[in-house]
């Protein structure tokens, strides 16, 4: 089941409908919000008009020959599967009307595997599709962006997210206090309600934002070594850290008592500067913590 960007599926759907399939698309918008599953959707609809689940094609998409899923291993992908990749997609489909070949969190790839595809996206062959998904567009080389359709995926509601929930057995409570913190990605929503841990994970750095606006450097700096050079924990962190700061914006502009003691203009200073760290530890491979580092010392 998808949640939420409606009318972006209405979108995909239509292409289907006038048979005129790009040979390259990016799906694009934040992480988290189904992006990846609404591309292996788009493919068995491609396959199946009816999209009945019960046919070889619904139910074989993930294990099908004609159909490859990259997803990046320890932050990378590597060009050797991306190889492997452009192989599979030059024979013929076994049972289907294209290959199809889908890429997360496609800004992963360095240049030259990026490079890769270029020969390809400029003298495309009728039966095959790469969707790249990506949270970060602008990471992904002019040229294919250029050469692909791209469709721009949005934030989920809260109010659908709540529904959701619920349809999975949450209290009324419980799905409205998950919607709040999950920021419209319904997939940490997801997370936060199948997994307590996660909810433990994102109060404890809650908790820990809050101790460290209050602390020295030498207690900062504690706080970076205990993480290492751990980019998954770093970045789920700052992202966490980023939704609690837009709350206390929130908190500040309707005159509500907020946790942390900043004015609201560092508080938009410390999310630009929160944002610019993620990005530069997601899409380079800078030392982690020097730049975990340079943030805390502006807490």
């Amino acid at each position: 089941m998808i949640i939420g960007n409606k009318k972006k599926i209405d979108i995909l759907r239509q292409i289907i409908k006038s048979n005129n399939i790009p040979h390259a698309m990016i799906f694009s918008g934040p992480e988290m919000i189904g992006k990846k599953k609404i591309a292996i959707e788009f493919i068995k609809n491609i396959f199946c008009e009816e999209l009945c689940g019960e046919c070889y094609f619904c139910k074989s998409i993930e294990y099908n020959p004609d159909i490859n899923i990259i997803s990046p291993v320890e932050g990378n992908i590597e060009i050797e599967e991306i190889r492997k990749a452009k192989e599979r997609l030059s024979l013929k489909p076994y049972h289907n009307k294209i290959k199809a070949l889908i890429i997360d969190d496609s800004h992963l790839m360095k240049s030259d595997a990026q490079n890769a595809f270029l020969k390809m996206l400029e003298e495309p062959k009728g039966d095959t599709l790469i969707i790249f998904i990506t949270p970060f567009r602008e990471m992904l080389l002019k040229t294919i962006r250029s050469r692909a359709q791209e469709i721009k995926f949005s934030l989920v509601g809260n109010e659908e997210i709540e529904k959701y929930l619920i349809s999975l057995g949450a209290s009324s409570k419980k799905a409205k206090e998950i919607s709040l913190i999950s920021s419209g990605q319904i997939g940490k929503a997801i997370n936060f309600f199948e997994d307590k841990s996660k909810m433990d994970f994102f109060n404890k750095s809650i908790e820990d934002i809050i101790f460290l606006s209050r602390s020295n450097i030498s207690q900062r700096f504690q706080y970076a070594e205990k993480l290492k050079d751990d980019k998954i924990k770093i970045i789920e962190i700052l992202d966490i850290w980023e939704r609690f700061l837009r709350r206390e914006i929130l908190l500040k502009v309707f005159n509500y008592k907020s946790s942390v003691n900043y004015s609201l203009q560092k508080t938009k200073e410390l999310i630009d500067e929160l944002e610019k760290i993620k990005y530069i530890i997601e899409s380079s491979n800078i030392n982690k913590r020097i730049a975990f580092e340079s943030l805390l010392i502006k807490l």
